[in-house]
């Protein structure tokens, strides 16, 4: 019996869009982009920080007697019956890449007790090259803070995951190991012999999103990008930490693995 639902998180630029693509051909159904859910964190923090300014330790304000827990809590059913409505089936998936959806994780749990997670990851050389390329009218220092902060709210939401629940994919296995990464996902997920067959199918096929023709096979070193003095030191600011932290090395040799 395949699991679900199956809830694809990440960084933009990191083979989410290939996770789509493949699970379509095992018969899940879902949106290409999410981007609804991240709204339970979102609100939750808004919730939180109004009450907390509105009502503490005030007995006459109305905000002092709302148990705040117990708001989010219909604000996520609200949120989930809408999402349920929309994804007829008990198969289904929801990509959506940024760390709110992250965050919001345990909340999604309540709502999905059966849910499952795969977080897309790849190299921040690599992903802040890519979404530089894709879009330019953005701040670089920007593309270097996305990256850092799902990576870092993913390690901090790990920690408290089951082991089975979760399932850490990088787009550089993608691409040079199909066959491995198709036989970990079908395993996560409890595929039968033949959706494993065109999982396997799919990912050989098929190619994470490139900016240019083969852009997405390439593997680089920090010091070859052509990036300015500013750039580098930026970039070692914000990425650094988060790229000892996953194993990542800045030169061609892409992780310690390798």
């Amino acid at each position: 019996m395949s699991k679900g639902p199956v809830f694809i998180v990440g960084s933009p630029r990191s083979g989410t869009s290939i996770l789509v693509t493949a699970l379509r051909t095992v018969g899940y159904g879902g949106f290409n982009e999410g981007n609804f859910l991240p709204l339970i964190n979102i609100l939750g923090k808004a919730v939180d920080r109004h009450l907390g300014l509105a009502g503490k330790s005030r007995p006459n304000v109305l905000a002092a007697h709302v148990d705040p827990e117990l708001l989010k809590t219909k604000i996520d059913e609200i949120i989930g019956n809408l999402v349920n409505s929309m994804n007829v089936g008990s198969m289904w998936f929801d990509k959506s890449g940024n760390a709110d959806m992250i965050e919001a994780i345990p909340r999604l749990r309540l709502l999905w007790p059966n849910s499952v997670y795969i977080f897309a990851k790849r190299r921040a050389i690599e992903n802040v090259k890519s979404r530089v390329k894709k879009f330019p009218e953005r701040d670089f220092e920007e593309h270097c803070a996305s990256w850092a902060i799902n990576m870092s709210t993913w390690r901090k939401i790990r920690a408290d995951l089951p082991p089975d629940v979760y399932l850490e994919v990088d787009q550089y296995d993608l691409i040079r190991d199909a066959e491995g990464i198709s036989r970990r996902i079908a395993d996560f997920l409890g595929f039968e012999p033949a959706q494993s067959k065109n999982l396997m199918k799919a990912f050989k096929m098929k190619r994470p999103q490139q900016t240019s023709n083969g852009s997405a096979e390439q593997i680089h070193s920090l010091d070859s990008l052509g990036w300015s003095d500013g750039q580098l030191a930026t970039f070692k600011r914000i990425c650094s930490s988060e790229m000892a932290a996953f194993g990542y090395t800045e030169g061609v040799g892409y992780d310690r693995r390798v």
